[in-house]
């Protein structure tokens, strides 16, 4: 049977302090959580494949509320509190951790996948900057990472715009 206080709880972090938390914690010999997420985000101009925490400033620490000294979690370096709701830390259902595990591959980008691939021909809709909204076609490939589209500005004229790769998406 089951431990009803043994489980997964969360704890809050200092700000951009989720992965120094994360090494105290396990040097404490905590079994935690730390949930990321990769995507493409532009610096300085350049789109790069970036991990970042799921969740900013949370993680998740497996212990028994009951038995486990979890008051040291306040004084460990990059932690700020375990998450309550009155005097007892507040349990994260473990179907949650479960699901957020199982899906974690979905949150990776894939060497292949992390480059959309697009052909002359194909028509994109913009997603980020400026242009954001407007629907073109994919006039060539410059580069592994840059397309040039024609955008219809008016009804007689077109012009071509060079973007990122990342800032389109498919379109019907």
């Amino acid at each position: 049977m089951k431990d009803a206080h043994t489980g997964w709880y969360l704890v809050f972090t200092k700000a951009n302090q989720e992965t120094i938390a994360t090494m105290n914690l396990e040097r404490q010999g905590f079994d935690t959580y730390f949930p990321l997420l990769q995507q493409h985000k532009r610096r300085r101009n350049i789109y790069q494949a970036v991990s970042e925490p799921l969740f900013p400033r949370y993680l998740f620490v497996h212990l028994n509320a009951e038995t486990d000294d979890w008051s040291k979690i306040r004084s460990t370096r990059g932690c700020l509190s375990l998450v309550k709701f009155g005097t007892f830390p507040a349990r994260v259902p473990d179907k949650l951790i479960e699901q957020l595990k199982l899906h974690e591959s979905d949150r990776v980008l894939q060497n292949n996948a992390s480059t959309p691939e697009f052909k002359p021909g194909d028509h994109v809709k913009i997603i980020d900057g400026v242009l954001s909204n407007y629907k073109g076609i994919v006039a060539l490939k410059n580069s592994q990472e840059r397309i040039t589209i024609l955008l219809t500005i008016t009804e007689n004229h077109t012009c071509r715009v060079n973007v990122s790769i990342h800032q389109v998406m498919g379109a019907n």
